[in-house]
């Protein structure tokens, strides 16, 4: 069972971690948050599931929106298999999360720790924006209060340059 929104903002509360939420109409690009007149929209970012030719391996990778993602050099980066995206299935079986609804939040349910995370290194000092457990609420919070918080509840985090 997915922990809610507001299960997830009260373990916000919890941590002490100062964040902003809103809640909107369902969103799937930025043009569509600026069209709702979401703050800060430009701190947004993609949260990518992907997975390895054998889907053994999960990697959950957190970029700007505006980055593109270089899977070869990613898998170069990490020493991993070939590349892909990871299908609805494994998106729900592992993060309990549906495509366009992916967030660093879904971490919070892979309680046998079977997706590593890897943020991209330019968010490390940034606010960021992202989804709370579905595209109809956004949460602005410090990327790393929240690389705190996943790493205290057993998910490793890894900054890499993408």
């Amino acid at each position: 069972m997915s922990l809610s929104e507001q299960e997830i903002l009260q373990l916000l509360e919890k941590h002490h971690i100062n964040y902003i939420v809103r809640k909107h109409e369902p969103i799937f690009t930025v043009a569509e948050g600026e069209a709702l007149g979401l703050p800060n929209v430009q701190a947004a970012v993609k949260s990518l599931l992907l997975t390895d030719d054998k889907h053994q391996s999960f990697y959950l990778v957190v970029l700007p929106l505006d980055k593109r993602l270089d899977l070869k050099e990613l898998r170069a980066k990490i020493g991993s298999r070939r590349l892909t995206m990871a299908s609805a299935e494994e998106l729900m079986r592992l993060l309990q999360l549906s495509p366009g609804a992916v967030t660093p939040f879904g971490l919070l349910q892979d309680v046998e720790h079977k997706v590593q995370t890897f943020f991209d290194a330019e968010l490390k000092e940034n606010t960021i924006a992202t989804h709370l457990d579905s595209n109809t609420a956004t949460v602005w919070l410090k990327c790393q209060k929240l690389v705190h918080l996943l790493e205290e509840k057993g998910h490793e985090s890894t900054y890499l340059s993408l």
